[in-house]
């Protein structure tokens, strides 16, 4: 079970398509809360999924795995106390609900059956939720991998590895990750 993530960035139309193209990108699964770019029109919801799909490739928008969430009423907020990024921190509390749990079984079911990139507009996911999905992926035993722009054009393909960036997580028997506050955090 494999599963890709890319940002959109500052990309062209040209310069997205080459990234997804070279590891055979057959749906962007959009995972932005406000899937819209004022100063990218070409990836907003409008125009993506035409230019997109005149490319043989399929857009959906996963509305359930949109990051910006506020802050948890219901969670204890110590149980993701190792984020120190408060948004980082709300979108840790709502991996925990049943609405992400629901996003994560639509993304996953696309993906059994197509090769599947989730986007967001971050360039790199340690900047980005897609961070926190590709944990939550990883903890069920999908081998996730970044697409990223690298030096002069090249296009990096990165594994994920469970707390190389941001907040170290403990997989609960559950197989749900979690980021309690460490000595280091």
């Amino acid at each position: 079970m494999e599963i890709y993530t890319i940002g959109h960035s500052t990309h062209t139309e040209e310069e997205f398509l080459d990234m997804l193209n070279h590891c055979g990108i057959e749906m962007v699964a959009d995972v932005r809360a406000f899937p819209g770019s004022h100063k990218f029109p070409h990836f907003s919801i409008d125009h993506m999924p035409g230019w997109l799909g005149e490319n043989q490739i399929e857009y959906k928008h996963f509305r359930k795995l949109g990051g910006r969430r506020k802050k948890s009423k219901e969670t204890d907020p110590e149980i993701n106390g190792g984020w120190n990024n408060r948004s980082f921190h709300n979108y840790a509390d709502y991996t925990l609900t049943e609405e992400f749990r629901q996003g994560i079984d639509d993304l996953t079911e696309e993906a059994s059956v197509k090769r599947v990139a989730y986007c967001c507009s971050e360039r790199h996911p340690a900047r980005c939720h897609r961070l926190l999905i590709s944990n939550w992926l990883s903890a069920e035993g999908w081998k996730v991998k970044h697409i990223i722009d690298g030096n002069k054009g090249e296009i990096d393909v990165v594994d994920h590895k469970l707390g190389k960036w941001g907040a170290e997580p403990v997989i609960l028997e559950s197989g749900i990750p979690v980021y309690p506050k460490t000595d280091s955090t």
